[in-house]
């Protein structure tokens, strides 16, 4: 719930109330009202790439680009009324802090671009879920945009290193939510994706299957097994891994032989999920006493890099 509230208001409360102050407070000079519009649009942006869009949903930070250029005609019409302002410190105090964003906004985009590139070494594997809408909430190799990156190169999290590019996915309607009301509910089947069909990724051997966890109320979580209900399947030159499944719902069991896009389970909210989605990454190698302990590999589905806020139409 803390992360939750530090994230509403970091992406929602602290851009609206700056373009708020953008709107009512007249600009000390036409290049203030410049660089403050510059800064608001660029961390609007910003946000729309980094973001975390499962609520409100993705289009939001697009709405609030509209407010904010609404806010600089606003702020446009104050200057000429009113004219530039006459004091000193109001002028290198508006240069300041629009300044400050601008280069706070600019200084994550190398990372973040980069993070957005396709690795070399990445694999390609089938999309794995049934034809609808999906967004991406995890996806990309950089901390802003992939929650999982942060076990690349932690020693303490060793035994999840594998899951460092995994992608984990919601479904959305045609209008961005992804549950029948605003705010979600905590009956994991009003959410959108549950009980999806997952497909398996590859042509491929089950090597690991759980299919017993129980799907669990919204956001509670399992702290103790981590994936809940998953599957584990050898692709040949490397495994997939598929999380957070319908309890009861897997369709191939350990030894069974599995065909690109065939059925293999339902997505479900068992494991540490917080929310229905599915969790799906790529490793090269495993170890019996730490699943995930494995050499990670970013994943392309059917081609396309999924990145985080990327909305997939699978069809």
């Amino acid at each position: 719930m803390v992360y939750f509230l530090v994230m509403l208001a970091v992406q929602i409360l602290l851009p609206l109330l700056l373009i708020l102050g953008h709107a009512l407070v007249r600009p000390a000079t036409t290049a203030g009202l410049w660089l403050r519009s510059a800064s608001l649009l660029a961390l609007c942006g910003l946000l729309a790439v980094i973001g975390f869009w499962a609520f409100p949903p993705w289009w939001t930070p697009f709405a609030m680009m509209l407010l904010a250029l609404g806010a600089t005609w606003l702020a446009a019409r104050r200057l000429r009324r009113a004219g530039p302002h006459p004091g000193r410190w109001r002028r290198t105090g508006e240069y300041a802090l629009s300044a400050a964003l601008l280069v706070l906004v600019l200084l994550q985009l190398p990372g973040v671009l980069a993070g957005r590139q396709v690795p070399p070494d990445a694999v390609d594997i089938a999309f794995p879920l049934e034809p609808g809408r999906y967004l991406v909430i995890n996806g990309g190799h950089h901390p802003l945009l992939n929650a999982h990156f942060m076990t690349l190169s932690d020693p303490g999290l060793a035994d999840y290193r594998g899951q460092s590019f995994a992608v984990d996915i919601i479904g959305i309607d045609r209008f961005g939510w992804r549950a029948v009301t605003p705010l979600g509910t905590e009956d994991p089947a009003d959410y959108l994706i549950f009980g999806a069909r997952v497909l398996a990724p590859c042509d491929g051997t089950v090597i690991h299957a759980v299919g017993d966890r129980p799907d669990l109320p919204v956001p509670q979580l399992d702290t103790v097994d981590r994936g809940g209900n998953e599957l584990m399947i050898d692709c040949g030159d490397f495994l997939v891994y598929l999380a957070h499944l319908r309890q009861g719902s897997l369709r191939a069991g350990i030894g069974d032989a599995v065909a690109a896009r065939e059925t293999v389970a339902e997505v479900g909210n068992s494991g540490h999920s917080g929310e229905p989605h599915l969790h799906v990454h790529a490793q090269r190698g495993t170890d019996p006493a730490a699943l995930l302990r494995g050499e990670p590999l970013p994943v392309t589905f059917d081609g396309s890099f999924p990145l985080r806020n990327a909305r997939l139409r699978a069809r």
